[in-house]
């Protein structure tokens, strides 16, 4: 299949043209396109021919052709000239030099104008793209960034669907040296503390630099980097008055930034516990939550249920994604029992009774005002009777995910 070859003034597939081409080869006195020729994409806005024919050079860069990408991931199309070509896989295609004639026939080639890729490209086009993923290789879509480059400038934007950053594009070698994420817009999986704290994560990049190298198309892939602890001697013995020996303490790590960074979501205003981990947001992150207020060892008791849940066997993340309106409130009935609850109320009802049964300050149970701080025990102890016999027992998991 025949490429026509691509020439100032083509447009691209969203609309724009090519705004430039060599500067001394030209097909009908429109100069001929090649990579690293710039152009103005009507979607995504300035950018640069990112592919072409390496078979083909012209005055020191492959033609593009055809059907060619921009970095922007539009393609390029000819509608200047139909009369010089290439033919499918390059190397037989016809070439242009000088003033070309419009009379260049079907694989002709004018002698001194198409060689063969060789060498170095030509200076003074130099960029890369970043694409950052998770420890678990997922990509971090959507997610705000600013690029630090060891020349002082900053590049900001935002991630595509892939985790990719846009291009960032020099005039000669320069390294990225540091990233900084910031949370998307997204909803949370469990959980939420109101606090009105940014949640960036800042940390080195290495080995990324721009380069002339496979301009346009080259993609270094960054694992985004956080800061996670184990649990405190405190939090640990807080959390054995409720859980006692059902839980592996040792596996638990208390994460100081959100979920979005390992997973790509999670609310600013939310602390969550969707893997058995726990991951507070720089606002609300503590060093140690038993050396805290009754307060906040109430919502990190609440936290540890989500723990206890995940390691018995209960699938917070699916469970919890699908119904963001998932209640908290609780009503307590003699006649039900702990899995008679979903996961967020089983949270508030085991912070409740860590609360009511281990601090001086029964009061601060979400339902102390309905029923009476004095009254937080005997209310409770129905509902809790199958999980302080057997605390470990997978049947006391939630029944419920209304």
């Amino acid at each position: 299949m025949a490429r026509n070859w691509i020439v100032l003034g083509d447009p691209l597939s969203s609309g724009g043209q090519v705004l430039q081409g060599s500067p001394m080869t030209d097909i009908d006195g429109k100069p001929v396109a090649r990579i690293g020729d710039p152009a103005l994409c009507k979607r995504h806005g300035p950018t640069r021919i990112a592919s072409g024919d390496s078979t083909v050079i012209i005055d020191g860069q492959p033609v593009a052709r055809h059907g060619d990408l921009c970095a922007c991931g539009c393609s390029l199309m000819s509608s200047q000239q139909t009369h010089v070509f290439l033919e499918q896989g390059g190397g037989g295609g016809a070439a242009a030099g000088g003033s070309a004639a419009a009379t260049l026939g079907k694989a002709a080639s004018v002698a001194g104008i198409a060689t063969r890729l060789m060498g170095k490209r030509e200076s003074g086009l130099f960029d890369q793209a970043l694409r950052f993923l998770t420890r678990s290789r997922e990509p971090l879509s959507n997610v705000p960034y600013t690029l630090e480059l060891d020349n002082g400038e900053q590049v900001s934007g935002t991630t595509d669907s892939n985790g990719a950053t846009a291009r960032v594009q020099t005039d000669s070698a320069v390294r990225i040296v540091r990233a900084t994420l910031s949370e998307p817009s997204g909803s949370a999986t469990c959980c939420s503390s109101v606090t009105g704290a940014e949640d960036k994560v800042s940390f080195a990049v290495d080995g990324a630099a721009t380069t002339e190298e496979a301009y346009g198309q080259s993609v270094v892939e960054v694992e985004a980097k956080g800061h996670e602890r184990s649990l405190t001697a405190g939090e640990i013995d807080i959390a054995r008055k409720v859980f006692g020996t059902s839980v592996d303490y040792a596996r638990v790590k208390v994460h100081n930034h959100g979920y979005w960074l390992f997973f790509g979501f999670q609310d600013k205003n939310t602390a969550v516990t969707p893997n058995g981990e726990m991951y507070f947001p720089k606002g609300v992150h503590e060093d140690d939550y038993s050396a805290l207020g009754v307060d906040k060892q109430h919502w990190f008791i609440h936290e540890m249920v989500h723990v206890w849940q995940y390691q018995l066997g209960y699938s917070i993340k699916w469970v919890r994604m699908f119904r963001p309106n998932m209640k908290y409130d609780y009503a307590p009935s003699n006649d039900k029992r702990l899995c008679d609850f979903n996961m967020e109320q089983q949270g508030d009802i085991l912070a409740d009774y860590f609360v009511a049964a281990f601090t001086s300050e029964a009061y601060q149970a979400t339902i102390a005002a309905r029923v009476g701080a004095s009254n937080m025990a005997a209310t409770l102890a129905p509902m809790l009777s199958d999980f302080l016999a057997d605390p470990a027992a997978a049947s006391n998991l939630p029944n419920t995910k209304e």
